[in-house]
């Protein structure tokens, strides 16, 4: 099933967009590029400021660890020289989670769990915001279940009786961008779960064609990403027509 997106949900950011998955629902806004403060402005790009809310209660060690990941994972993509002394804030608030906050699903699933939709729903509202980007990129989680299965963006069931969870996002081009583990795996398990990410955030972007093509290659997956930047497209030329 794919993921159900809603784009530009808030009027006051710049951008804005939110990402549900079988697992969590995360509301993004983008602002900038604003004024930054002289003691957090860096002379030759903009600063990246990342910030993550949990869906209870108030942000702690958690919250931080997720605003480095994305922090590395938005970087890699963002056109941050074009920007500089200047500030690009994204702001992600989980609206849900599985088992509060994945404290039911042993120590760092949770984690693991929530990345790919904090990822998706950033890039996101990073586009619908205007804001410089060298690529695209899409984020998916697979499981591996006890008898090595894959299952790629898994429900609650899988996720509890998983060996190991894997967060992998991929650029359009098909380069590894991120990679956040848990649980028990080998080398070989992580390199197919590896290959199996690439080809659904690849199928997130492909044409009608490539579609069924991987999905013959018993790759669940949607161009669900394609789908909203072709909408974005539609919408800002017919907004050049009309004027």
């Amino acid at each position: 099933m794919p993921p159900q997106i809603t784009t530009s949900p808030l009027s006051r950011p710049d951008g804005s967009a939110t990402y549900t998955d079988a697992l969590s629902t995360v509301l993004a806004a983008v602002n900038g590029p604003l004024e930054v403060s002289r003691r957090d402005e860096l002379p030759s790009e903009a600063t990246l400021e990342i910030h993550v809310r949990p869906a209870a209660g108030v942000g702690g060690p958690r919250e931080r660890w997720l605003e480095a990941v994305l922090h590395a994972v938005l970087r890699s993509v963002v056109l941050v020289h074009l920007h500089p002394r200047a500030l690009v804030q994204v702001s992600l608030q989980v609206v849900r989670e599985p088992a509060g906050g994945g404290v039911g699903l042993g120590k760092g699933r949770g984690e693991v769990a929530v990345l790919p939709a904090l990822v998706n729903a950033a890039v996101l509202a990073l586009v619908g915001g205007g804001v410089g980007l060298e690529g695209m990129l899409s984020a998916v989680l697979v499981a591996v279940g006890g008898k090595g299965e894959l299952v790629v963006a898994p429900g609650v069931e899988v996720l509890e009786g998983c060996e190991s969870l894997h967060a992998v996002a991929c650029a359009a081009g098909g380069g590894l961008v991120m990679d956040e583990s848990t649980g028990r795996f080998d080398l070989g398990v992580w390199g197919e779960v590896v290959e199996r990410a690439r080809e659904a955030c690849l199928a997130a972007f492909a044409s009608k064609g490539e579609d069924e093509a991987m999905a013959n290659g018993d790759v669940e997956a949607e161009p669900w990403m394609r789908q909203v930047l072709e909408e974005k497209v539609r919408d800002a030329n017919a907004w050049r027509e009309s004027t």
